[in-house]
């Protein structure tokens, strides 16, 4: 980043992204699958499923967080937040179809340290209009 960011600066650049995200994924799978990958260096993306692990996770975020692919898919979500026990119970609630909302949170580093995020989430469907998961889009801001 070449300045820092704000959290409303952050919530509205990951908002717009959900957006695209969303309207590629009622277009192309494929179309889909690339703005996932090939998001913005600063936009950090992953997808959990009901049983909170993470299912995928994109390039970014493996950047910001310090983390390789295979330490962080296939891994519960919470394991990635400064206050696991805070992150565990909003997420109960959110797959209970509670209602996601853009928040702040800090994650935890591969190295040790933290990076507080702005994210902003979705909720994944499956071909019914069930809940199947969360995607989850994180920027880095300043505090």
């Amino acid at each position: 980043m070449s300045k820092a960011t704000t959290k409303d600066e952050a919530i509205a650049r990951l908002e717009a992204y959900q957006e695209r995200l969303e309207a590629a994924l009622k277009q192309d799978r494929a179309v889909y699958d690339r703005l996932f990958d090939e998001a913005p260096p600063e936009v950090g993306l992953h997808e959990i499923d009901l049983s909170k692990n993470v299912t995928r996770v994109n390039p970014r975020e493996l950047e910001i967080l310090g983390y390789r692919k295979d330490q962080v898919v296939g891994q519960h979500c919470t394991k990635f937040v400064v206050m696991q026990d805070v992150s565990e119970r909003a997420v109960a609630k959110k797959l209970d179809g509670e209602g996601l909302k853009p928040f702040v949170r800090a994650f935890l580093k591969a190295d040790g340290t933290s990076v507080t995020v702005a994210l902003v989430e979705r909720y994944l469907y499956d071909a019914k209009g069930v809940i199947v998961g969360i995607r989850t889009a994180l920027m880095p801001i300043e505090i």
